[in-house]
């Protein structure tokens, strides 16, 4: 029993996965160079928080009072969590901005900002982990740790096996920086 319900759970991953690959594609379906619209990173969000919902109620085994409580806590932090990560993104592109025109007071007050944000989201993972815990058990809060850890690994794989593939589409299948067009 056990063995089928890991299955199921590892199947209903993947076809999510091979969907959010499906999304990663612009309007046209296989426009490889075309970035992520809003509206399609938006159905990736929703596709991989909902599996993740699913797996977390059953890695923790939560009932119907402990998911009530733990999932509108996590919302509440993801979505603070996903403004401060935005401003640093944001941040950043201008610290790069900053780089290549060699400006020092733009830098500085970048830098500051940024080491700000990270308290900020540090001081939110505190908060968030001390709620958490007045949810959870102890066995749930350890396997939640767990969760968490190999739940992100999952993610980055698959981002990374995405955009593995992307590239060899369209660089071509050994992966090629350049077109034989290109080589003198």
């Amino acid at each position: 029993m056990k063995k089928s319900m890991m299955a199921i759970l590892f199947s209903l991953f993947f076809v999510g996965a091979i969907a959010v690959e499906g999304q990663c594609f612009g309007p046209g379906g296989d426009d490889l160079g075309s970035p992520i619209s809003k509206e399609n990173r938006e159905k990736i969000r929703q596709r991989i928080e909902t599996i993740k919902i699913w797996k977390l109620t059953k890695a923790l085994d939560l009932d119907e009072n402990s998911a009530a409580l733990l999932f509108p806590l996590m919302n509440k932090y993801d979505k603070k969590r996903s403004e401060i990560q935005h401003d640093i993104r944001k941040n950043l592109q201008e610290l790069k901005k900053g780089i290549e025109i060699h400006d020092d007071a733009t830098l500085s007050r970048l830098m500051n900002t940024i080491e700000q944000n990270h308290r900020e989201l540090q001081e939110l993972k505190d908060r968030e982990w001390e709620e958490m815990k007045s949810v959870l058990t102890v066995g749930q809060q350890a396997k939640l740790i767990i969760f968490r850890i190999n739940f992100e690994r999952e993610i980055r794989k698959i981002i990374s096996e995405t955009r593995k593939d992307r590239f060899k589409k369209t660089r071509g299948e050994r992966g090629e920086k350049f077109s034989r067009k290109e080589i003198p």
